[in-house]
């Protein structure tokens, strides 16, 4: 047995979930270390060559038991931090703009693994920065066709501040450990990993000092901490490391030099909370990653301001971006439906319209979008998910809505100070939860306006049934009661009417024509988000919120 043990010396871990930004990560993942282990090796000239060996040793040793304690969320204070985009010149904006969208692409891409996407990324990131320095040496040319006002305006101390949070965790034992149970290192690895672990000094953001320290034999006993186990269930996702690990991250700088955004390579691992603990967790729902963009403004300097009515449109849109930059062969897990054309009998991407609908002045608008992945996505499904967004990504992330317009987005890959543009203003547990967008009903339930009160009150609990089963088939509980109600409990969610018929055919959409309503329904304990419920879930047709 052999395990690494670290030491966070301020008391405090900071680092962004991997599906959220504005929440933290707790415990920290394994793919985290292996990263700092990796960046201590590159630091430290002396340690390079004889690491090498010992973090290869390590990558094939699979998914290690995490010791950490309990830990409670700080709170976030915004930052305001220069943008990276000042926008005074509209070709030198337009070209860092284009920039920016370019290293996220080869972020993305590089998450997925996949070369032949790497290779194209990376040629248009080299093209972008051509470009981008061209425009740069136009403003600031000493020619007397430059602009000094405008050149000033390209300094960080001149241009707009944007709103930055580093979300962070105070563990009660500040201390985290990994064990390998079964490994024995030999001895070369041994000294190795001992000399790299008492290097190390960060884990996550920069601001998270840590010492670290190998164990040999049985962990020492500390009270407080838990024990988490990897987990063939359905658990907490943790990203972790497999075989190749070191050589993709050396690739991976390589290509981005430390330049943001980029995406940690890994491989996901359910884990559970070893004895009683894991009763104690909020059940969740089969949907797990998320992928999210904003709506930017389009060339006339304004959004769109799509209404939420029109989700269907939105998501049906995102879908077939998706499906036209896929690699090859359309993944079943994007589409939803197997070689044959039949659905899925399994969970698959979603697309959901992104909201403000709960703040005092919210208008309804559609700020964003985002692709849902399931939380039980194999690790080749989510690599082709990820290749077909990096190339959507390349072509400038488009979405054609016919009279309505085109919206232009872009990745959200820092905290959007908009709650409804983070996962977690959709995810928080919550006992009480009420509908966005209105349910799709998976069968008919009646004559929900019946003149006849006998009638429309069968139709209600026919519908209220529905519902129950609907959580069931998402991985919730049924709820201990269901409420339809005529009006979202979110004032400026939309009517369920404006979105009938459901599914659209002129959309694009298929199959029998669904009633929809607007729910209000309660659990016996609290459930994690996202609730996305009824037959038109993978549209979004059927968001839920918390609200207690």
């Amino acid at each position: 047995m052999i395990a690494l043990e670290v030491e966070l010396l301020t008391g405090r871990y900071v680092a962004t979930s991997f599906n959220d930004r504005s929440a933290p990560e707790w415990p920290p993942h394994p793919a985290r270390l292996f990263s700092a282990l990796v960046a201590t090796a590159h630091e430290h000239e002396e340690l390079t060559s004889s690491a090498r060996p010992a973090l290869e040793w390590l990558e094939r040793q699979g998914a290690p038991e995490i010791e950490a304690s309990d830990a409670e969320q700080r709170s976030l204070i915004p930052t305001f931090v220069p943008g990276n985009s000042s926008g005074v010149v509209d070709g030198w904006g337009a070209a860092e703009e284009k920039l920016e969208r370019a290293r996220q692409a080869l972020a993305t891409a590089e998450a997925s693994g996949d070369k032949k996407a790497i290779k194209s990324a990376g040629t248009a990131l080299a093209k972008a920065e051509k470009a981008f320095l061209a425009e740069t040496a136009k403003i600031v040319a000493d020619d007397g066709k430059g602009d000094p006002d405008r050149a000033q305006k390209m300094l960080p101390d001149r241009r707009g501040r944007q709103a930055r949070t580093m979300p962070a965790m105070a563990p009660h034992v500040p201390q985290v450990r990994y064990v390998w149970p079964g490994a024995e290192a030999p001895e070369d690895v041994k000294t190795s990993l001992q000399a790299l672990s008492q290097k190390m000094v960060r884990l996550g953001h920069s601001s998270s000092f840590v010492s670290c320290r190998v164990i040999e034999g049985k962990t020492p006993e500390r009270t407080g901490l838990k024990r988490w186990r990897p987990s063939a269930k359905q658990g907490v996702s943790m990203r972790i490391v497999s075989e190749g690990q070191l050589s993709r991250l050396e690739g991976a700088f390589e290509r981005h030099r430390g330049f943001e955004p980029r995406v940690l390579p890994a491989v996901h691992q359910s884990y559970e909370l070893e004895g009683a603990e894991r009763a104690s967790e909020s059940a969740s729902s089969v949907f797990g990653e998320w992928v999210v963009f904003r709506e930017i403004a389009g060339e006339s300097g304004r959004r769109v301001g799509v209404k939420l009515s029109k989700t269907e449109d939105i998501t049906r849109a995102l879908r077939g971006a998706l499906l036209s930059h896929a690699d090859g062969a359309i993944p079943a897990v994007l589409s939803g439906h197997d070689s044959t054309g039949k659905p899925l009998d399994r969970p698959h991407v979603a697309y959901v319209p992104l909201a403000d609908v709960a703040s005092p002045y919210a208008s309804g608008n559609v700020l964003g979008v985002a692709v849902l992945l399931p939380r039980d996505i194999e690790s080749k499904e989510r690599r082709a998910v990820l290749r077909a967004i990096g190339r959507w990504e390349q072509s400038g992330l488009r979405l054609t809505l016919g009279r309505v317009g085109a919206l232009r987005l872009e990745r959200v890959v820092d905290t959007d100070p908009r709650k409804a543009l983070t996962p977690r203003y959709w995810t928080e547990r919550s006992r009480r939860w009420g509908s966005v967008t209105p349910v799709a009903l998976d069968k008919n339930p009646g004559n929900l306006h019946s003149s006849d009160p006998k009638e429309a009150a069968a139709a209600a609990r026919n519908a209220e049934e529905i519902v129950m089963k609907a959580c069931e088939r998402i991985g919730l509980p049924a709820p201990r009661w269901v409420e339809i109600i005529r009006r979202s409990l979110f004032d400026a969610a939309p009517p369920a009417r404006n979105y009938m018929p459901f599914p659209q055919k002129n959309a694009g959409g298929k199959g029998v024509t669904r009633v929809c309503v607007h729910v209000e329904m309660g659990f016996e304990e609290p459930v994690e988000g996202p609730v996305l419920i009824g037959a038109g879930r993978y549209f979004g047709v059927g968001l839920c919120r918390g609200r207690e």
